[in-house]
């Protein structure tokens, strides 16, 4: 039988073995006390149940598909019906057996067992297979390794796997809780439902809306790229239109201390290779240090001292 999963992981454990020692251990900045510390990969960047189905009342499901169909259109509308379905199952099982009062003792409780199991692990599964997504993207070596992307179904599952590794943090959490707090119709445990539907949303929007463009970043000075907890940042998020939307993206995604990725609307060929310097390696690492949300990761724990002097 399954084992209830308790840890769930906001950042793919995988992706942040390229800064960790051979036994998954991680210089780690830790924001809450401002403490260096070298914790394994299973106890960073994760919540208990952090992924756990929620349970709905009738009016909150109505109300949850309406905002989901407002945010689709036709290409999305059919996946975004299926997330809904998919991910409301739960509380809607969970409601039947409640107001079932014939169901035998027992069978009921093997229902519970199953149904507890579901609402830890059913999302969380969900989000390891598009985990899997990004694996070559991550042991990209060379621009040329980029090859696969040449080909459509590659490079929308790899645009899904970005997507869903930017949106589906902490960060990402408290900020949507934040903006929504005081709005009577967007409630904050819709997030991981919305995560899906954002993320797919964001993916389709660099699939087919725009030619996009995927710069190989090598760093060829002494200083490493770090990482953090919110490890896919957009460089745009400041520009805002006159609503108070953000108007463009440009995602900057290191994979490694010396490989990083930005990718944006292109204006010419679909990839190219950039070499940077010291200087400019320093600018990415501060943004994502300002981005970071209670962590922060680096290659070795002398490179994390600076930036605890910056809390």
């Amino acid at each position: 039988m399954s084992q209830v999963k308790k840890r769930h992981h906001y950042v793919w454990r995988n992706y942040l073995r390229a800064w960790s020692d051979s036994n998954d251990l991680i210089p780690s900045l830790i924001k809450i006390n401002n403490k260096i510390a070298t914790p394994n990969l299973m106890n960073v960047a994760q919540k208990k149940f952090y992924y756990s189905l929620e349970e709905f009342t009738i009016e909150e499901e109505n109300n949850l598909k309406k905002i989901i169909i407002n945010l689709s259109n036709e290409e999305t509308e059919e996946i975004f019906k299926e997330y809904f379905n998919l991910f409301i199952s739960y509380s809607k099982a969970k409601r039947i057996l409640n107001n079932n009062t014939n169901i035998p003792k027992d069978r009921k409780s093997e229902i519970e067992a199953s149904l507890k199991l579901m609402k830890s692990n059913f999302m969380e599964d969900f989000h390891s297979d598009f985990e899997n997504f990004g694996q070559k993207l991550i042991e990209v070596k060379k621009v040329e390794d980029l090859e696969f992307l040449k080909e459509n179904a590659s490079l929308m599952k790899t645009f899904l796997f970005l997507c869903f590794q930017y949106v589906r943090t902490k960060k990402m959490r408290n900020i949507f809780t934040k903006n929504f707090e005081d709005h009577f119709n967007i409630l904050s445990k819709y997030f991981n439902i919305l995560s899906f539907v954002i993320a797919t949303g964001m993916a389709n929007g660099l699939m087919h809306y725009k030619e996009t463009k995927i710069i190989f970043i090598e760093n060829t000075s002494e200083i490493d790229f770090i990482t953090s907890d919110q490890p896919i940042i957009n460089l745009k998020e400041h520009e805002k239109n006159n609503k108070g939307n953000v108007k463009s993206l440009e995602f900057f995604y290191p994979i490694n201390p010396k490989i990083a990725f930005k990718i944006h609307y292109n204006s010419g060929k679909k990839f190219e290779h950039l070499k940077i310097s010291e200087n400019e390696v320093k600018e990415f690492n501060q943004i994502i240090f300002d981005k970071s949300e209670d962590f922060v990761f680096a290659k070795n724990t002398e490179q994390l001292k600076k930036y605890k002097n910056c809390l």
